[in-house]
Parts: structure tokens; sequence; C-alpha cells
């Protein structure tokens, strides 16, 4: 049987990357005490990547990233430069399932919020591999 992998298995895949590559903790919900810096993330997207010979699926997740804003914008951009490098690492994934694409979007926005802090959000896209189109 070919299964799509849930997302919420590339969703945890992710934050367990961001965790390890970074040592700050990510979120996939966001309280309002959590003390900065820290990341957050959340899925936007599931959508099938047509192509003639295998089943593949592509999942869009940004990454929120929360830091002390009372130097200006140095520890968000610092924060920012330690999930890019996190990110370089392949998501793990189980057995049967194939990370074929793992492509950084960029920033999308910066924020300057209400209490002071800053906030970032970067994108990524995930092309994952779930079996070979076979004719019967």
């Amino acid at each position: 049987m070919i299964e799509k992998l849930s997302f919420t298995t590339v969703l945890a895949a992710v934050i367990k990357t961001v965790q390890d590559g970074t040592q700050l903790r990510c979120y996939d919900s966001v309280s309002k005490d959590i003390p900065y810096p820290y990341y957050s993330a959340e899925i936007i997207g599931q959508i099938p990547d047509p192509s003639k010979t295998m089943w593949k699926e592509r999942y869009q997740i940004v990454i929120h990233a929360f830091a002390d804003g009372s130097n200006g914008s140095v520890a968000l951009f610092e924060i920012i430069d330690k999930l890019a490098a996190a990110m370089t690492m392949a998501i793990e994934l189980p057995a049967g399932y194939e990370l074929i694409m793992q492509t950084p979007t960029g920033v999308q926005q910066i924020y300057d919020e209400v209490d002071g802090s800053k906030h970032a959000i970067m994108g990524y896209d995930f092309t994952i591999f779930y079996g070979f189109k076979t004719k019967i």
C-alpha cells in the first residue's frame, strides 16, 4: 500500500532538526510566557508533486524565530543564522520515505512586536518520495 506521510511526522522531524542544530527550543504551539529566544514551526501546505514515475508530496513549513529586541535586530539575526545552519542537515524520516529536496525559501517577513521583541518568518519546502508508480 502506498501511503502519504502525515504532515505531523514531517513537522516533528523539522522541530527535532531545529532543536538539535540550534540548541534552542522549537514549539508547534506557543504560550505567552516562553522566554526568548525560541522557534515555532507550522505547516502551511501539503501539495502533491506530480511525476510520471514516483509518488511524492511537497510539504511547506514556516519557522518563526523570536528574539529579544532590546539590542535591535542583533539577537534575531543570530538565531536566523543558527536556524539556517541547522537546516543544512536533512530531516530524518521514517523507513519507506525519502527526502528528495529540502529547500529554504528564505526570510518571508520580519516584525517588530508590541512587547519590544523581534519576530522573523523563514520558509522551507520538503519534497518527500513515498513510492514508485507502476502499471498493472
